[in-house]
């Protein structure tokens, strides 16, 4: 499924990211490029979601992906499962320091990835870049 596809099924979704957005510019921005294949250091969603399940998060991230209610993800255990670089990268960006990166992203990833994954499945990244690679256009203005 794509992520055209996903937002079709879910319009408040772009709505919710259109307000983080305009709220937390760097911050939004910054998550946007660490989602994307293409872009930074982050190495795509599809990357994430792998790095959190080898790093011992598979049950939570799984709750995310599948149906019913997302379980909450420790940012201590969120940092140690996607390692200094990706955090520290993302601090950057963000202008945030690497123990708030860590609160950020547990309190982001679980709605984000819930929500790019309405019937269980990740979107293609080709189209998650395309969507990220818009919005991030529109952040830069």
């Amino acid at each position: 499924m794509g992520l055209l596809d996903a937002i079709m099924k879910n319009p408040q979704m772009l709505g919710d990211v259109a307000k983080f957005a305009t709220e937390n510019p760097k911050i939004a921005k910054a998550a946007m490029e660490m989602l994307s294949s293409s872009k930074g250091s982050g190495g795509g969603l599809s990357d994430i979601v792998g790095s959190l399940q080898s790093g011992g998060l598979g049950d939570v991230v799984s709750s995310w992906i599948g149906n019913g209610d997302n379980k909450a993800v420790d940012p201590g255990k969120l940092v140690d499962a996607l390692g200094p670089d990706k955090i520290s990268e993302f601090a950057k960006q963000a202008g945030v320091s690497g123990s708030e990166a860590g609160t950020l992203l547990a309190g982001f990833l679980p709605s984000v990835v819930d929500k790019l994954s309405p019937k269980g499945d990740l979107p293609d990244s080709g189209g998650l870049d395309d969507m990220i690679g818009g919005l991030l256009g529109n952040l830069g203005r």
